[in-house]
């Protein structure tokens, strides 16, 4: 069986790329890697779920900046988010590595969606960190809860939006299926080289671009070499620190932590980037090169999570303790003590058979002497309706029923036959 088919535009589609062993341990390294990213971010987003929860009935008043009701929070959460998607599409490489080989079909189809909207998910949550950081520090603007909604509704949106777009708007059944195998694994296929550029490497660039220019305004913002009046912008070669005013210091650090991850990220993709423009200018890349550089760029998780635990302060230390669950200790058992009284519980039913004289009268006999004394049983809680103890095994009756001894007078009801 051939590993090409024939396009309807006459070009060659790849069916099957056979790895060798060499490839097998390359890929291998980008699974392990992914694996790390994959356990590093969901230990992260369980973390902050479990400050989250734990914080939930803290007051504004007492804490004003907790991380987790920041707007910033909700955007780092996405960025995670991305991470976790990236992780999950380079894990499924680990079919390839089964199979000794790429083989196109749905499974393929799936690990090209999954890269894609990581790729593309990941550049926009790390420039909307950036811009937001930009507004809070530069501009000193905040952002209202609105705002908060309409980006995370519209950011996740778009990006399903893109990667809907590449299949439904281009000819595939004239140039084939837009996801196949893209070098060692499945991507965008190399008939859409343009979809490449204009629907990945483009929001990659972008974010990373736009990204360092936002952080270089901000760090000359905070050494004093911009100065923002009003709507005025002058620059100084010299100038003292700038501190902001109208945010608490709090807030001002986190924001200033949060540029990290725009910096990181710029930094993360710069192989990956000088490999693809290699690529495209139709230079043979080495395979150590493409490895290595797939490599960086899947430690994406790791660095955020790293970036984040050596943050100081941003998650309060007393906010990680794990909920313990009360449960209702028994109540005690009362006490119970018997005294002799007068009463009988059975005599206060009136729902017995007669009395003894009337018995008596009706030609019954039997002896008497061995009937109980009557008891009162008390506890410690309430007063217990009094009886009589069980009648003696002495007690010999003629067909009488043992109960009738405990009878009332005048009882409407006889239990045995007179």
């Amino acid at each position: 069986m051939s590993n090409e088919a024939l396009l309807p535009d006459g070009s060659e589609w790849l069916l099957k790329m056979d790895y060798s062993s060499r490839e097998v341990h390359g890929v291998t390294v980008l699974v392990v890697f992914s694996c790390f990213s994959l356990t590093a971010v969901v230990g992260l987003l369980l973390a902050i779920s479990l400050s989250a929860f734990n914080t939930r009935s803290w007051t504004a008043d007492k804490h004003p900046h907790l991380f987790v009701r920041t707007h910033v929070a909700a955007y780092f959460i996405s960025l995670l988010i991305s991470d976790l998607i990236q992780a999950i599409g380079s894990i499924l490489n680990a079919r390839w590595i089964r199979d000794m080989a790429v083989v196109v079909g749905d499974f393929c189809t799936l690990q090209g969606v999954l890269k894609q909207t990581a790729d593309v998910a990941t550049a926009f949550w790390t420039l909307v960190i950036a811009i937001h950081t930009f507004c809070l520090l530069f501009l000193e603007l905040k952002s209202s809860r609105f705002t908060l909604l309409t980006t995370l509704i519209a950011g996740w949106s778009g990006i399903g939006a893109i990667v809907i777009a590449g299949p439904a708007a281009l000819n595939t059944s004239h140039h084939g299926p837009f996801y196949g195998i893209s070098g060692y694994w499945c991507w965008i296929s190399p008939e859409y080289t343009t979809s490449r550029i204009t629907l990945d490497y483009m929001f990659m660039f972008m974010a990373a671009a736009f990204s360092f220019v936002l952080y270089t305004l901000i760090f000359l913002r905070m050494r004093g070499n911009i100065v923002v009046e009003g709507r005025c912008v002058s620059f100084r070669r010299t100038g003292t620190a700038w501190r902001g005013k109208q945010f608490e210091n709090q807030a001002l650090t986190i924001a200033k932590q949060m540029l990290l991850y725009p910096v990181a990220y710029t930094i993360i993709i710069l192989p990956i980037a000088a490999s693809r423009f290699s690529t495209f200018s139709g230079n043979a890349v080495p395979f150590e090169v493409t490895i290595f550089s797939a490599a960086v760029f899947l430690l994406s998780g790791i660095v955020n999570v790293t970036l984040f635990t050596l943050t100081r302060r941003i998650l309060p230390s007393e906010s990680f303790k794990i909920p313990k669950w009360a449960i209702s200790a028994p109540k005690p058992i009362p006490e119970y003590t018997i005294e002799a009284g007068p009463d009988s519980y059975y005599q206060s039913s009136g729902t017995y058979a007669e009395s003894y004289e009337e018995k008596e009268k009706e030609g019954y006999s039997f002896d008497t002497e061995y009937a109980p004394p009557t008891l009162r049983i008390r506890t410690t809680d309430s007063d217990v309706p009094t009886m009589l103890a069980p009648p003696p095994r002495s007690y010999r009756g003629s067909g009488e029923s043992v109960y009738n001894l405990y009878a009332e007078a005048n009882s409407p009801i006889p239990l045995t036959p007179p």
